[in-house]
């Protein structure tokens, strides 16, 4: 009854190109298929990929991890061939490189949604000799993303979904002391600052392989929460019951507030984003917004961005992406 499907490359009307990968998976690549990625560095294309990367199929859309940038969620889309600098709220949902799909024969809503990467064989082990940063991309603008230029411009199409990338150090002077998102249940999944001694805290993670390799999402260190209910195609993250600020008159519902909201302090938001103003997601009554939908539906769809880097040379196999959820 239950079921959950990887996808790939949406069109703009959120339709996969490729439904589910079926007992395939990604492979993060140099410039073309098979190409190694140098250590430290990110990958610069994502391809449809058995598990040692040496059989490849389709190519997937690439979004790529800029380091030592501020501010931080930077990033290099590529889509149709060409490559964007742009900020990573400004990433449109379709272009990045992962859909998630959960589907049930009866409509459900959604809660509790985590994605971990782990090592394949314990979803409490971090994944072995890589570095991986995780962003969930909520953007409907229908936009192709314009290149930012210079570093430390934000987007000019802001999306609701993360402003930074998971497993980065968060710059501290953005967030405050809220370095965590808080889902509906009241859990909290916590980032590292830039200000930290560490940026994951799983003692597995961080050993000195090679500068940085405590920067990722994995282990018990950094779980990378997802909204609720966003429903297929990210449609239900319009039916925000509980009329946010904002809602229009007459109507009983509206669109979801900013993941980022909660982690981004509300005196920093203008800040950053200027043309956006300032949402106050990180306050108790401001919070409910930004948990995601609220509505029933047969499907529901998380799209994510997944960059990558070696921490040492070779095929990286144990290395594998999971997901969990509650319905109800």
């Amino acid at each position: 009854m239950a079921t959950i499907d990887f996808q790939v490359n949406y069109s703009n009307a959120m339709v996969p190109g490729t439904e589910t990968l079926s007992g395939s998976g990604l492979g993060f690549f140099g410039a073309t298929a098979g190409s190694s990625v140098q250590i430290g560095a990110y990958q610069s294309s994502t391809f449809v990929s058995n598990g040692d990367g040496s059989a490849t199929s389709g190519q997937t859309n690439n979004v790529k991890y800029r380091t030592s940038v501020f501010p931080s969620g930077q990033c290099v889309v590529n889509s149709a061939g060409s490559d964007f600098n742009v900020g990573l709220s400004g990433v449109v949902s379709y272009q990045t490189t992962l859909g998630i799909r959960f589907g049930h024969t009866t409509a459900v809503k959604a809660q509790n949604t985590q994605l971990r990467i782990y090592d394949r064989t314990n979803i409490s082990y971090p994944a072995s000799g890589v570095n991986t940063k995780v962003a969930e991309v909520v953007n409907w603008n229908g936009a192709n993303p314009v290149s930012q230029g210079s570093d430390g411009v934000s987007s000019a199409h802001i999306g609701s979904g993360d402003a930074f990338w998971w497993g980065e150090p968060w710059p501290s002077e953005l967030v405050g002391s809220q370095n965590f998102y808080e889902n509906s249940l009241g859990t909290k999944f916590y980032n590292g600052l830039d200000t930290s001694s560490v940026v994951n805290g799983d003692s597995r993670v961080g050993n000195g392989v090679a500068t940085g390799d405590d920067e990722t999402v994995g282990g018990t260190g950094i779980i990378v929460p997802l909204l609720d209910s966003p429903g297929s195609g990210q449609k239900g993250l319009q039916e925000i019951a509980g009329t946010p600020p904002g809602t229009p008159n007459g109507t009983n519902y509206g669109l979801v507030w900013p993941k980022w909201s909660q982690y981004i302090n509300s005196s920093s938001q203008s800040t950053w984003a200027p043309s956006v103003g300032s949402f106050d997601g990180d306050s108790t009554n401001g919070k409910k917004y930004t948990f995601g939908g609220t509505g029933l539906h047969t499907h529901h769809t998380w799209c994510v961005a997944l960059s990558a880097s070696p921490l040492a040379i070779g095929s990286k196999e144990q290395f594998g992406l999971y997901v969990s959820l509650e319905y109800l």
